[in-house]
């Protein structure tokens, strides 16, 4: 339903909307970018990095939360291999593939393989909630971009979405905004990873008997699993895209079961 509704919507807006300029390549490596540019852009990624970033992620802990009530999650140790799961069998074979589409869709200025990629997320997430929680954090993000940043084709993208005629994944409006802001798309991915692995440290602060230290240190432990999720997410072929988590997705389904629930999903 969703990808025949956001086809309908994006030919109706395409037969509207004027075509926009090609925008300007940007590279997606460069072996001596400008200081200037280099601080910039490290600028921006931390500004976009930051949890105070209005996104919206907080109210999702991703079927975290039945863990918790499950007592399948319940210390550092437990919280440490949940989350490293997800960046190994999910976030970086999945989501981080059509990150790094996104980001090339938009250095080649090509917003119509860009709708169809968004669309095409859609299927590959058969849980309701774990894809209704993509679209909503992507959106919010997408209207925080376009307050300030000044780019054509991210513009173009987010009224594109705001109409409906897009999901508006998260992966993918991260992806848009990496390349509008000259990130690089290695620090994009990292950037990506890391707000997961943060995310669900977060959650589980909220949820479990544990502190912020040890929440911190289980961030920094999933450094190597970052590392790894990004190397698949920069190696593997779109065709080849999957996520592997049957119990996470399980436990993502029945969230809305729980007798109480803090968090969204």
């Amino acid at each position: 339903t969703t990808t025949t509704d956001a086809g309908a919507a994006n030919a109706s807006a395409s037969a509207t909307e004027p075509a926009a300029a090609r925008r300007p390549v940007i590279e997606l490596s460069s072996d001596r970018p400008s200081a200037a540019r280099q601080r910039r852009s490290a600028y921006r990624l931390l500004q976009i990095s930051d949890s105070a970033f209005p996104r919206g992620s907080f109210a999702h802990s991703l079927g975290l939360e039945t863990y918790v009530a499950e007592g399948v999650v319940e210390d550092g140790k437990s919280l440490q291999e949940f989350a490293e799961s997800v960046l190994l069998n999910s976030a970086g074979p999945l989501e981080g593939v059509y990150l790094r589409e996104a980001y090339r869709c938009t250095d080649a200025g090509d917003f119509e393989r860009l709708l169809r990629l968004d669309r095409r997320l859609s299927a590959a997430k058969p849980v309701a909630s774990l894809r209704k929680a993509s679209r909503t954090v992507g959106r919010q993000f997408l209207r925080t971009m376009t307050g300030y940043a000044e780019d054509d084709f991210l513009t173009r993208y987010e009224r594109r979405v705001r109409q409906g005629g897009s999901p508006g994944h998260y992966a993918v409006a991260l992806g848009v905004a990496g390349c509008a802001l000259a990130l690089g798309l290695r620090r994009t991915l990292e950037s990506f990873f890391y707000g997961v692995a943060s995310g669900l440290a977060s959650s589980a602060i909220r949820l479990a008997p544990l502190g912020q230290t040890e929440g911190q240190r289980v961030v920094a432990a999933c450094e190597e699993a970052v590392r790894q999720a990004t190397e698949t997410a920069l190696a593997l072929p779109l065709e080849d895209a999957y996520s592997v988590g049957p119990g996470h997705e399980l436990r993502a389904m029945t969230h809305l079961r729980l007798h109480t629930r803090l968090f969204v999903s």
